[in-house]
């Protein structure tokens, strides 16, 4: 608004989840296109809340993907606790969606933290956007694995209090190396 052109700025510690929705293409397949959408902003709209609960910014969605931080515009020294508690809570989400719909709904998500930058990208239709190492391993994370969960980096767990029920689930190869990746098992106390 200002007239100014390059509005960016870099971050450091920020939780960065990347998440989509398994199994909606499916669900959605047979209904009419407005009745699709209207159930994808529902659940949208739950994960908006429910990222507003945990002190967790939605950045941007779009039809496959959910991109959240926490610890951009307010440092939290518990910014990957918060972020973890909110994939558990999106995946509760879809599994009331599906239990109120008939129909099995997972989340995948990658979640990472590191280093990131924000700023508006584009000239006619600005968007603010985020990038980085963080978010290129968060996607990276969660788009290598066919199959749903909440995958979390070797930096996450470490942030994470006391321990955690994971399982390995390989690694990811990044330029400063290989990145272990973990896969939170959801038992009872998480789900």
């Amino acid at each position: 608004r200002d007239g100014d052109q390059n509005i960016v700025q870099d971050h450091q510690e920020v939780t960065v989840l990347y998440a989509d929705i398994v199994g909606f293409d499916e669900y959605s397949r047979n209904l009419p296109s407005d009745k699709a959408l209207e159930h994808l902003n529902d659940v949208l709209r739950s994960f908006d809340e429910a990222a507003d609960q945990h002190f967790v910014e939605r950045v941007r969605t779009n039809r496959s993907g959910y991109l959240a931080s926490c610890g951009l515009t307010i440092p939290r020294v518990d910014n990957a606790r918060r972020t973890v508690d909110l994939a558990i809570e999106l995946q509760r989400i879809l599994d009331r969606f599906g239990a109120q719909f008939g129909t099995t709904l997972s989340l995948r998500a990658g979640i990472d933290t590191g280093t990131v930058t924000s700023g508006l990208v584009g000239k006619s239709h600005m968007v603010y956007d985020l990038w980085g190492d963080a978010v290129s391993l968060a996607f990276r994370v969660q788009g290598e694995t066919a199959e749903a969960g909440i995958f979390l980096t070797q930096r996450v767990l470490n942030k994470l209090p006391g321990s955690q029920n994971v399982e390995a689930a390989g690694v990811v190869h990044t330029s400063a190396g290989e990145q272990r990746v973990w896969r939170l098992n959801m038992t009872d106390d998480h789900g």
